[in-house]
């Protein structure tokens, strides 16, 4: 769906609401990597600053989560500016997009709409190349395991196991899970506290925001509407129509951003004939049983000369592009597009080996064209977004 159609879903929101909104998306496309960055925060902005008659604002936020400094920068801006916020949610707002969420005087969530927990989760490099995935409670759940169900007290077999799990994971990886879960939990705290102002709300923000961090028994758990009141989040009471708004504003979203597509390079490669026609996989050559030597040795130097052309020849390369981040409104509209070139080739043992090149990735203003059914880029590049399509 063009913006322009998608700018038409968003002022039938906004004369709902009377009020703004500003639509916060990153991609969730399989295949896609982007997340909620600090290269963001400029982008609301200008949001901020296009304006004028308003100090309410609603912030519609699709999004699988990122940067908790980020979701802590972005409400941070908006608070100053507006005296109410709320957050619209469609259907994802997870990890650092909660976190966001959590600084809204009020939260409207679809029924389709989810949560998550926001405890955040550290990667680390292994020798072989790939990454572990960890939490500070993953720790702290390994520990309860020796002390409860295996109920191993003794100093010298608690310190092997120690020993043992400093060997798996750095002692400083252990740290920074630690220090990444206290931020995780006073981010969220902070913003809670931006509009629970009652003694009796500021004595629950903590329990709020640690309930959320540690509470959950995996990072991907979702949380519905239902359970998110009953966290004591504010969470705002059914609207069967303005539901139906926010969730048509998503499907125009998820056509645009390919939500629904995950993201196969074969697709762009594949539909490049010259490239589809290296891929082709070669016939096995039969020789005769009683063919001349002679005549089996100039059949393989003729096989080995048209290998050699083909190395030599000029590689097919297919161009792509995929959608990671919008920020858009009525006012102005912004994204990260990734672009870039594919290319490809059969290796002798039969294999397909894949390259990519990213050449753009970074923040772009769009143009709202008042009577086009289209939208084009404006040519200067206004920030660098964290992630890529790989």
């Amino acid at each position: 769906m063009d913006l322009n159609s998608r700018v038409e879903r968003y002022k039938t929101i906004e004369a709902a609401r009377s009020r703004p909104l500003i639509v916060y998306a990153t991609s969730t496309r399989p295949g896609v990597k982007a997340m909620m960055a600090g290269d963001a925060v400029r982008e609301f902005i200008d949001q901020i600053d296009a304006i004028h008659d308003s100090n309410c604002v609603d912030v519609l936020i699709h999004s699988t989560g990122g940067d908790a400094l980020a979701a802590w920068k972005l409400m941070s801006v908006l608070r100053e500016r507006f005296e109410h916020v709320s957050v619209l949610v469609p259907y994802m707002a997870f990890s650092a997009a909660t976190i966001f969420a959590m600084g809204a005087d009020e939260i409207v969530m679809h029924p389709h709409a989810s949560l998550g927990p926001i405890d955040p989760q550290i990667s680390i490099p292994l020798p072989e190349g790939n990454q572990r995935h960890f939490s500070y409670e993953d720790v702290g759940a390994f520990l309860r395991f020796l002390e409860k169900d295996v109920e191993i007290s003794e100093q010298v077999h608690i310190a092997a196991i120690i020993d043992r799990l400093f060997s798996a994971v750095d002692p400083l990886n252990v740290g920074a899970a630690k220090r990444a879960s206290e931020l995780s939990s006073s981010v969220g705290e902070r913003l809670l506290l931006l509009h629970m102002k009652s003694v009796e709300e500021r004595s629950r923000a903590k329990q709020i925001a640690d309930d959320l961090n540690k509470s959950f028994f995996a990072h991907g758990d979702a949380v519905s509407r239902t359970r998110a009141k009953e966290l004591n989040l504010k969470i705002a009471p059914e609207d069967k129509e303005l539901e139906g708004l926010i969730w048509s504003a998503y499907l125009g979203l998820e056509g645009y951003m390919e939500l629904r597509k995950p993201f196969n390079p074969f697709d762009y490669l594949l539909s490049d004939p010259a490239i589809a026609a290296i891929l082709k996989p070669c016939a096995p050559l039969v020789l005769p049983a009683n063919a001349p030597p002679p005549l089996i040795d100039q059949i393989w130097k003729n096989v080995a000369q048209q290998a050699i052309q083909n190395l030599a020849g000029a590689g097919a390369e297919v161009e792509y592009s995929v959608v990671n981040a919008v920020v858009e409104s009525p006012r102005a509209a912004s994204e990260v597009r990734t672009k870039g070139r594919l290319s490809a080739c059969r290796l002798t043992g039969g294999n397909i080996q894949v390259s990519g090149t990213d050449t753009e990735a970074c923040w772009r203003k769009v143009e709202i064209l008042a009577d086009a059914a289209s939208i084009s880029p404006v040519v200067s590049s206004i920030g660098q977004q964290t992630g890529g399509a790989k």
